[in-house]
């Protein structure tokens, strides 16, 4: 929860250019999500169709295993990495290549479970995790993880559009849906939705032509999106805070797009991301503080006390007792790389 970005997206991201927005609600309906998928093992997230080759569950990593029998397993992390998280439960986005991507979850003592397994070409772009569930986004859609595979959202009776999805504890999801054409209109623009999940009403609580990274929850029912603000007559990056119908504009001490933000319902700040600069941590109240140099945020811990955060190939913890360091966990399997993190305090319903 609060950790969100699309790979793809996050492309798109450093490469859109345009200008405007707006923050005119829209409504929209949501029917209830398509049938799930009737095997019972992990099946490929295709919205072409709802049902994929099962395939059996990796066996679980095992004491003795080493970094390469991690790597003949393709988990996302050497034994030794997974057992020196901190307590908790993980969620990671991570794969070979940005076609394979796959959700999974490091639970207790370092146990490693594949989520899904989807054939090549057809990887998740995205996911959300919290305590209402798992929702994940892949081909431009959609979908509630269920124990039988994915369950598709839908509204108006189609398959929902959607990108970069965050979800809070209480159901409530959000979602960027990309520009339907070029041109101008609101046809031509992202939109950030957020709607109760599943089904429910949705609506937009921002468009803007520029793409955008998608919306995270914060503390108090807070939704953070990436945006723009002028500064000296230019639009510059910058975070915009959404609660109640009302929004604030909160500069960041980078002349860049941020790659991530990170939140969440405990978390005192935004820890943003960026793929050539020093991460930093953006306060509500406009405040900036610098991580180390080096280390990226992927997921505040659910209480809002650390970071889990990435250096290249390494995994390791932030604290705010200790903010001038990272404590280094150790490092990921050769070959694999993590897009993206969530941690919770116990296992998401599935």
């Amino acid at each position: 929860m609060g950790t969100r970005r699309s790979a793809l997206l996050t492309v798109c991201l450093l490469t859109a250019v345009s200008a405007g927005c707006s923050g005119n609600a829209v409504s929209d309906s949501a029917q209830a999500p398509a049938p799930a998928a009737s095997s019972r093992h992990s099946t490929t997230l295709d919205p072409a169709t709802s049902r994929g080759a099962p395939v059996s569950p990796l066996p679980p990593s095992s004491g003795t295993a080493s970094a390469s029998e991690a790597v003949a397993a393709g988990r996302p992390l050497p034994p030794a990495t997974a057992r020196g998280l901190p307590s908790g439960v993980f969620y990671l986005l991570a794969g070979p290549t940005l076609a394979d991507l796959n959700v999974w979850q490091i639970g207790p003592g370092g146990h490693q479970q594949r989520l899904t397994s989807n054939h090549h070409g057809y990887g998740i772009d995205g996911f959300a995790v919290s305590r209402a569930g798992l929702i994940l986004a892949g081909g431009d859609h959609l979908a509630r993880w269920t124990p039988h595979g994915p369950s598709w959202l839908r509204s108006r009776g189609a398959l929902l559009r959607g990108s970069s999805p965050d979800i809070r504890a209480n159901g409530m999801i959000g979602y960027v849906t990309p520009p339907a054409r070029a041109g101008t209109g609101r046809a031509a623009e992202f939109a950030i939705w957020v709607r109760r999940c599943c089904p429910a009403r949705g609506s937009v609580v921002r468009r803007q032509t520029r793409a955008v990274t998608g919306p995270v929850f914060g503390p108090h029912g807070q939704l953070a999106v990436q945006g723009f603000a002028s500064q000296a007559g230019r639009p510059a990056p910058a975070v915009i805070i959404y609660q109640h119908g009302d929004s604030r504009k909160l500069r960041t001490g980078v002349p860049a797009i941020p790659s991530l933000l990170v939140w969440g319902e405990h978390a005192p700040a935004v820890a943003v991301a960026f793929p050539s600069h020093v991460a930093e941590l953006l306060y509500p109240d406009g405040r900036r503080a610098l991580l180390p140099r080096g280390w990226q945020p992927l997921a505040w811990s659910p209480d809002g006390t650390q970071l889990l955060m990435q250096a290249g190939t390494a995994l390791g913890v932030w604290s705010m007792n200790t903010p001038g360091q990272v404590t280094r966990i150790g490092g990921i399997t050769p070959g694999v790389q993590i897009l993206q993190a969530t941690w919770l305090a116990r296992k998401a319903p599935l």
